[in-house]
Order: C-alpha cells, then sequence, then structure tokens
C-alpha cells in the first residue's frame, strides 16, 4: 500500500525541536520560544529545590526537569555547587526583601515585624533555607554575589538592632545581633517540628511542644518579650 503526503494529518503531529542557541527543546507547534535559559533553569531550580529537598537537586535533573539537553545547564553552572550557589542567592535576596520592608519610626516594631517576617520565610521555603544555612555550599566567598547576598542579611539585623539599642556599643551591637539570629533561625526550626508532630505531643506534659504551640499563637508577645531583654 502506498501513502501520499495528502494521506497524513500533518497539523496533528508534534515535534519537538533542539534549538541550537539554547539547547531547549521546544515544539514546532508551539510559536512561543525564549532564549533567556539561564533564568528558566534557575527558575526551575528554585521549585525543585523546595518540591524535592536541594539533596535531590543535580544539573542531570534539572535539565530533565527543564526538557533541554544534558549538556545545556552546564553553560550556566559548572558544578552542583555552582547550581547550589545561585539557588541560595535567590534565598537571601528574598529574605533580605522580606525583613527589610519594615523601616518605620518605630524601631522595636521593625525588629519585631522584620522577625516574624525571616521566620515566615523560613518556614514557607523550608528545603531553600535548608541548602542557604547548610553545608553543601562551604565557602560562600568563591561566589562574591551569594556572600553579599547572605550579609546585607545580617548587616540589615545589625543596623535595624542598633537603632533599637541603647548600647551603641559596637561589640555589644555584634554579640547581640548574633544572639538574635540565633534566636529567629531558632524559632524556625522548632516551629517547622511542630508542623509536623502528632496532635497529641502538643499537649503532652514534660514535653517542649505545648510551650512552642503556644509561642507561635503570638510571636509578636513572645518577640518584643525578647528584644526587651537587650
Amino acid at each position: 500500500m502506498t501513502f501520499t503526503i495528502k494521506d497524513f494529518n500533518v497539523c496533528s503531529v508534534n515535534i519537538n525541536v533542539l534549538c541550537k542557541q539554547c539547547q531547549h527543546y521546544y515544539s514546532q507547534m508551539n510559536s512561543y520560544h525564549h532564549g533567556n535559559l539561564k533564568k528558566e533553569l534557575l527558575d526551575c531550580a528554585l521549585k525543585m529545590c523546595e518540591r524535592d529537598g536541594y539533596t535531590k537537586l543535580s544539573i542531570r535533573s534539572l535539565a530533565k526537569e527543564s526538557n533541554v539537553s544534558q549538556t545545556a545547564p552546564y553553560r550556566h553552572f559548572k558544578t552542583k555547587e555552582d547550581l547550589y550557589a545561585e539557588v541560595a542567592i535567590e534565598g537571601f535576596n528574598k529574605i533580605h526583601k522580606a525583613i527589610s520592608k519594615y523601616d518605620s519610626n518605630d524601631s522595636e516594631r521593625n525588629l519585631i515585624d522584620g522577625a516574624k517576617a525571616y521566620i515566615k520565610f523560613g518556614l514557607k521555603n523550608a528545603n531553600t533555607y535548608d541548602l542557604m544555612f547548610g553545608t553543601a555550599i562551604k565557602d560562600f566567598t568563591k561566589y562574591p554575589m551569594l556572600f553579599e547576598a547572605a550579609n546585607k542579611t545580617y548587616l540589615h539585623i545589625r543596623s535595624t538592632f542598633k537603632e533599637f539599642s541603647k548600647n551603641k556599643d559596637d561589640l555589644y551591637i555584634e554579640e547581640s545581633c548574633i544572639d538574635i539570629w540565633a534566636k529567629i533561625h531558632g524559632m524556625v526550626g522548632l516551629l517547622r517540628k511542630l508542623e509536623v508532630v502528632p496532635v497529641k505531643l502538643v499537649e503532652m506534659p514534660d514535653t517542649p511542644f505545648k510551650a512552642i504551640n503556644l509561642i507561635s499563637k503570638d510571636l509578636d508577645s513572645y518577640l518584643e518579650k525578647f528584644f526587651n531583654k537587650f
């Protein structure tokens, strides 16, 4: 039996084509194709990190998820650590944006609202937060943009506390900032644990979960008491 081209509905055939410029597979039936591959890869990596955890994120898995050739991501991320660094930069930029939007004349309110925003970010972006503060990226100075993004978070906490504090001694400010960071960082971990423990533990005596649960219901009061100790 012989077929001619008119025997086929060629409009129903969906052919994926590899773009030579960015190594992205796209459908000929879809006229939309963009070439900003790094942004697309990074957006995809952020979603994968939060969905699966950073330990499951690799250049190979990113290529597969993004529907690009296996070699395409290497144009932008030479190693897995490079990829991690880019994801962490985005995380630190987001957390800095979240805490720095409070800039009223009430320095105590700025501290409290900034701390709450920090904790909220840590709870909402748990897997990205783990990458940011874990040991997968050992030396931030290898990545100047990462070092800057991470340090500006600390610098904002320091400047906000300095406005609040009556004691302006530099060493006191530095040490107090570490106390504050340790407090809110620790609260992220405790509140994340509270989210997954069985309900029966919340009311069980001689465990910390009842107190943690009460704190979670009124973070403002808890943080106000904490900052008033300085």
